[in-house]
């Protein structure tokens, strides 16, 4: 499998997951406002918008997979920035938090900010190294 093929594997995957994160978080969302739920259908429902998110996990670690060692360095670095922005931002907005007086932020904004992240970090990094299979998604 050719980059240009795995990339736009894993994009495909991406997209059709996070829209489905996103419309299960809305649904959830939803019933949660507008219907009577038993106190369990809140726990059974909420594993739908965690499997959305694990398979985009699994998308990349196949997309790790199916690309040359020099790509997937690139790329094993681009998920590192985005761990580490998750990392320093969730430790120094609790650090805020709990010693100043600053809006609480919940938990779920880590998610979309390691796709910005890692998406920013796996760009720059291919457009420095000059690689152009980035050009052809």
């Amino acid at each position: 499998m050719t980059h240009k093929q795995a990339r736009r594997r894993f994009t495909a995957v991406l997209a059709v997951s996070m829209a489905a994160f996103l419309l299960a978080s809305l649904g959830l969302a939803w019933a949660d406002k507008n219907l009577q739920l038993p106190f369990f259908a809140p726990w059974l429902l909420v594993v739908v918008p965690v499997v959305a998110l694990l398979v985009p996990l699994w998308a990349q670690w196949r997309y790790l997979g199916d690309i040359d060692e020099y790509l997937r360095s690139l790329e094993l670095k681009a998920i590192f920035a985005g761990l580490v922005i998750v990392l320093v931002a969730a430790s120094g907005w609790g650090y805020a938090e709990l010693y100043i007086d600053v809006p609480h932020i919940e938990m779920y904004w880590l998610n979309p900010l390691y796709w910005i992240a890692y998406s920013i970090a796996s760009t720059t990094l291919f457009y420095r190294e000059g690689h152009q299979a980035c050009k052809t998604v």
